[in-house]
């Protein structure tokens, strides 16, 4: 029996051998592609083998964004004017091409566009100034808005002479940077004592801080102008941004309504400084910009009465408009200078009026 079981043994481990003999080694699994590289954007990404660019783009979320078509003011006239890009190497692809090693997706946005404009051209009844006015001289006038096309909206107005200018045999005295304590009021006094209606462009702030002093202005019967809220020189006006430009205007009218100054229709930017878009914000508040002809420079400490008056009667003419001031610092000079002034625009046969509308 233990040979038996012994011989058992041997033929079971000799079957084992042979079988573990004739078997074959497994065989390897193929290898994994590797994956693609491409760029979106400027960016590097890595996709499986295979990827279309349909599939990237809906991995990625690619989706460029519409442009718009805007009025000439601004607002949406059409929100999908102009549909975007999606580019692959460079060219619009189909949405099935399988993506290879060092493709490069961009997304162009579209582009909003402005309205296509036109101009519209119309000749005014009666004599207007110019806008901005530097003299009361006026002239038949056209005025010529040029409008957006698929709104309709008023992009800008300008106004043309379209004939002869009228010279009239007038002259205007304007007043700046008021009203100012002591000075408006020794102005005012003079300007009563003389019958003469002047023109006064107030600063907002000043306004605010001395309303007695405004209205005394407004209650002797004087011009009101608009004169900023305060007087921005640096930068030069016509370079503040365009928020603040409306509302240095604005905030200045809400001032003088308040003292009774009913649709206060002239503004003097500070220093004269203006540009297109000055021009245009003022005229859809309802303001005509208004600078001058005569500068005596009256505002310069230096300067005596006598050096003021004769710089403005050396350079006064019909239909002229001086610039003159009642605020901003010490305004002595200017007060004793006034009744010279005065007495010598008349002495030519001049009448003294106040800016009209």
């Amino acid at each position: 029996m233990a040979g038996r079981s012994v011989r058992s043994a041997l033929l079971r481990g000799g079957l084992a051998v042979a079988i573990a003999g004739c078997t074959s080694p497994p065989a390897a699994a193929p290898p994994t592609p590797p994956p693609v590289g491409i760029t979106i954007d400027g960016v590097a990404h890595q996709v499986a083998p295979g990827t279309t660019f349909g599939a990237a783009q809906r991995a990625f979320h690619l989706k460029p964004v519409a442009g718009r078509l805007l009025s000439v003011s601004g607002a949406v006239l059409e929100r999908k004017e102009q549909p975007g890009r999606l580019l692959l190497n460079g060219v619009v692809a189909d949405r099935r091409t399988a993506l290879t090693e060092g493709d490069s997706i961009v997304v162009l946005d579209g582009q909003d566009r402005v309205e296509a404009t036109k101009k519209l051209t119309k000749v005014l009844d009666g004599r207007r100034p110019t806008n901005p006015q530097f003299s009361l001289r006026t002239w038949p006038m056209k005025q010529i808005d040029v409008v957006g096309r698929a709104s309709g909206e008023i992009e800008s107005t300008v106004y043309r002479p379209a004939g002869e200018a009228h010279v009239p045999g007038t002259v205007a005295l304007s007043f700046d940077d008021g009203p100012w304590p002591k000075y408006t009021r020794d102005v005012l006094e003079v300007l009563r004592h003389h019958h003469v209606h002047a023109t006064f462009f107030m600063i907002g702030e000043n306004v605010e801080r001395w309303p007695g002093i405004a209205r005394d202005v407004v209650e002797a019967g004087m011009a009101i102008g608009n004169h900023s809220w305060d007087h921005v020189e640096d930068p030069p006006f016509a370079e503040i941004h365009s928020h603040r430009l409306r509302t240095e205007l604005a905030d200045t009218d809400e001032a003088l309504e308040r003292l009774g100054v009913k649709h206060p229709y002239l503004f003097r930017p500070p220093g004269g400084s203006f540009d297109d878009e000055v021009v245009q914000e003022a005229r859809r508040q309802g303001l005509r910009v208004v600078n001058w002809n005569v500068d005596p420079q009256d505002w310069r400490s230096s300067r005596s009465a006598r050096q003021i008056a004769h710089a403005v009667l050396a350079r006064v003419r019909p239909g002229s408009i001086v610039d003159l001031h009642d605020g901003g610092g010490n305004q002595k000079a200017t007060v004793r200078a006034l009744p010279l002034i005065i007495k010598g625009i008349r002495k030519m046969g001049l009448k003294l009026v106040a800016i009209p509308r």
